[in-house]
């Protein structure tokens, strides 16, 4: 009897083909895989490295016309830190909360004039540089221009 349709292959055979499939289609993956590996750590490295920096960042904003993050460093009063600049007087020193530090006798420190809290020079610059507000409070770092708030008066209306 003739047989028209496929003549069966031995099991060695038929196992050795779908092997061969499989381990064509699992290359397959395997590379495309780390072709998307690779793409997505050149693209992140790509965009790190031409980040622009916090202070150029600030001054694009100016540029823009957005709001203005730019804080007058020289209003804000700088110091070498001592013991009697302390806040309170149990504990081992000020706590710095941009690097969360402790502020050594010594140091240069900022202390912003509204509320009062104590940084290092070099934490509290680059906070300032894209931020206008205090990083712990969030209180204004300048107070408002006298020029821009209405006059008050003690005076009481009859």
């Amino acid at each position: 009897m003739a047989s028209f349709g496929p003549t069966a292959l031995p099991n060695s055979e038929r196992a050795h083909h779908l092997n061969k499939g499989t381990v064509i289609f699992s290359y397959t993956c395997v590379g495309l895989v780390g072709v998307a590996i690779i793409f997505v750590l050149v693209f992140f490295c790509y965009h790190i490295r031409n980040r622009a920096p916090v202070a150029a960042a600030a001054a694009d904003t100016d540029a823009a016309g957005g709001r203005g993050r730019s804080v007058d460093l020289t209003k804000i009063p700088e110091f070498a830190y001592t013991e009697s600049a302390r806040h309170s007087g149990s504990g081992d020193g000020a706590q710095c909360s941009v690097c969360l530090g402790t502020v050594q006798a010594g140091e240069m420190v900022r202390l912003l004039p509204l509320c009062k809290h104590l940084y290092h020079v070099e934490c509290i610059d680059l906070w300032l540089a894209s931020h206008d507000t205090c990083p712990l409070c969030r209180a204004e770092v300048e107070p408002p221009e006298e020029d821009d708030q209405p006059a008050l008066t003690t005076e009481l209306p009859v």
